[in-house]
Formats: structure tokens, sequence, C-alpha cells
């Protein structure tokens, strides 16, 4: 199947390229051509057509009607130059190559995902022999380092809030509900880390 999209001021020379491509038409594989001209690109119709062939998997052809500066999605399709006029034989050669470039393309895209997952799983099993073999270790002292900094930044923004919440009697240990009720809700992770409440049952 072959769509064309296009601004209305283009309408002649789709109208061309239809009749031109009427019986290629069955035998193309989905085929979206873009008449590209500054009005094509800036209607929000031709947007959508692009962005659903691209989503669907289809063979995009643009064809440059006007001077306009192509995203690279469509630069890197080879568009064809019709600005000076109407090529059909040059526009039929290139619908017919279309399938077996459309092919091409997508063998080396598969050669290239297979060279890299090939590499990622060298890398990583490199890793595993390294750390089993005591090569690769983790950085323990940057993250020692690292912990202990954020310790200090964290004591250095709460440590005078909780002077005033930790207990420091018995009568405070055994209020302490109210004590953790009453201190502000970002530090009652804080306050139950350094105290603890005392019960308040009688001894039997």
């Amino acid at each position: 199947m072959i769509r064309i999209t296009y601004a209305p001021a283009d309408e002649a020379l789709a109208h061309s390229i239809r009749a031109d491509l009427s019986h290629r038409a069955a035998q193309t594989q989905s085929l979206l051509i873009v008449l590209a001209s500054e009005a094509a690109l800036a209607e929000p119709s031709v947007q959508s057509e692009i962005g659903r062939a691209q989503q669907g998997g289809a063979l995009i052809l643009p064809i440059l009607t006007g001077d306009v500066e192509l995203p690279p999605a469509l630069t890197k399709l080879r568009p064809l130059d019709f600005r000076a006029g109407y090529k059909g034989d040059l526009l039929r050669k290139r619908v017919d190559a279309l399938p077996a470039h459309h092919r091409a393309a997508r063998r080396a895209n598969r050669r290239a995902l297979l060279i890299f997952a090939g590499l990622a799983a060298i890398m990583f099993s490199l890793a595993i022999v390294g750390m089993s073999a005591g090569l690769v270790a983790f950085p323990v002292a940057e993250y020692n380092e690292e912990a202990t900094f954020q310790a200090q930044w964290i004591n250095g923004l709460i440590r005078e809030t909780l002077e005033y919440v930790q207990p420091r009697s018995t009568a405070d240990a055994m209020n302490f509900a109210a004590t953790y009720e009453a201190a502000p809700t970002r530090l009652h992770f804080y306050v139950r880390g350094t105290a603890t409440a005392m019960s308040q049952q009688p001894s039997p």
C-alpha cells in the first residue's frame, strides 16, 4: 500500500505520483511518500502520518518539493529532489529499490546489535572473573568516605533541633511518645533512632 502526505499546494504532484505508481501499490510494502515543503512539515496531519509510519515500521520516502530543512529522521532516508520538476523514472526506480534497501538496513542493524550484545557479555564476564579472582573490588574506602560525609551533613542540619527533643531523664523517657509527637515530622526518623521509651506500666 502506498500513501502520500502533502500540503494543499502539492496536490497536483500527489495525483501524478499516485497515478504513476498505481500498478505498484499492491506489490509494494507499506510505503509513505512525504512531499516535503515548509508548509507540509508544519501541517499536524503530515507530522501525524510520519509518526504513524515510523511506529508501524513502514517505508518512508521523502521528496523535496520546496526549500526546507528536513528533520534528521527524514534526511537519513535519502530524499528525492523534485524542486526542479517531477521525475517519474527516478521515482519508480527508487520505489522498486526501497524494499531491498530496507532489508539491508535491517540486517546491518541486527549485526550491530549482536556485536554490542557480544561486547557487553564479554565485559560482564571479565568483571565477574576479576571480582572472583580479587582483581576487581568495590571502592570500599570511597563508599565509607561518602557515608561519613552524608552523616556529617545530616548531623549539622539536625543536631541543634535534636538537642531539644532527646530524653535526658527517666521522666523524659517515660514521656517519649509525647516527645516524639511534638518533634517536627522531618525528625521523627532520627528521634526514633536516638531515644528509647520506657514502659509506664506499674511493676507487678
